[in-house]
């Protein structure tokens, strides 16, 4: 009898141990994969940054076209200060529907460079209440005066938020 006890404890003991240390793989593998996605997750956020400023630099309603050339990283001042102006009047109205499919959370504001004592262009502004982070992408513009024909320089500053 006292042989079958102690060939008893010694299967419980196995069977905690290794319970023990299937909990300690199982813990070290869930950990191992959470730092995985959040890795995904941040490169994620970077693409979707990269694409909300490529989208900006696209936008036909700000190119600058002549004679249909489009010229690269351009925008027009005239056309720009009237979809600012659009953009930031009421965020209720229903065509902010569209560039919120476009651009998420975000703000996109362009400077002009030198000679100006200008205020950036808040050229579309949605940001969340609460985010868990925030990507911020700069980038060298020209922009160009119709009234003038000349060109200045400017940057456009695009921050993507990730909603919590």
């Amino acid at each position: 009898m006292k042989q079958a006890q102690i060939k008893m404890f010694e299967t419980m003991g196995v069977l905690v141990i290794f319970f023990f240390l299937l909990v300690a793989a199982a813990s070290f593998y869930f950990q191992i994969q959470k730092s995985s996605l959040q890795n995904e997750l941040a490169k994620q956020s970077q693409l979707r940054a990269m694409q909300v400023v490529q989208k900006a630099f696209h936008m036909p309603e700000l190119d600058c076209s002549f004679v249909s050339v489009l010229k690269d990283n351009c925008f027009d001042k005239q056309k720009l200060a009237v979809l600012s102006s659009h953009l930031g009047a009421s965020p209720q109205e229903e065509y902010l529907v569209d560039y919120y499919n476009l651009f998420g959370f975000s703000d996109i504001k362009i400077t002009q460079l030198y000679k100006t004592e200008e205020n950036p262009v808040v050229l579309y502004r949605n940001i969340p209440d609460k985010y868990s982070s925030k990507i911020a992408t700069q980038s060298p513009i020209l922009l160009y005066d119709v009234i003038s024909n000349r060109y200045d320089f400017g940057i456009i500053e695009v921050e993507v938020y990730a909603e919590q």
